[in-house]
């Protein structure tokens, strides 16, 4: 193998590393959150977990800018390569590294818009589990009239 195909597999397994040792570092800050909840005597499982839809939107519109620049980058490579197939407009398997994360993109943006669709009939029962709560300075109070 030459040099070149060296530093660049090396390079590719270099981000690979990055990209899982974040996947652990996430996950351990989740795992030491939850364990400082723990000891502070609060149930992890009672609280209710936060919505993601909005990360899930930007994800989804970075993902899909970023495959759509790399396939209008890799487009030129159709016209300076030979024409190994006849696929109209200089198409070709070079465009697959833009083309993916386009798609990902594309499902990410999808899937925001059908979780707000279906979380708008959810809406009504959480505002009135939110008119059925006591607060417990409220209820301190009435204790303390009560007795």
């Amino acid at each position: 193998m030459s040099a070149n195909v060296i530093i660049v597999l090396c390079g590719w397994l270099i981000a690979l590393a990055i990209f899982f040792g974040f996947i652990v570092l996430v996950r351990y800050l989740q795992h030491k959150e939850r364990m400082a909840m723990i000891a502070r005597g609060f149930n992890p499982d009672s609280i209710p977990k936060r919505r993601r839809s909005r990360g899930i939107l930007r994800a989804g519109l970075i993902t899909a800018m970023v495959g759509f620049t790399l396939t209008a980058g890799l487009y030129p490579l159709g016209f300076l390569l030979p024409q190994l197939s006849s696929a109209p407009f200089h198409l070709g398997p070079w465009l697959l590294p833009g083309l993916i994360p386009c798609g990902v993109g594309l499902a990410l943006i999808g899937s925001y818009y059908l979780e707000q669709s279906a979380s708008q009939g959810g809406d009504e029962s959480s505002s009135r589990e939110k008119q059925n709560v006591i607060h417990l300075k409220d209820h301190l109070e009435r204790e303390n009239r009560e007795s």
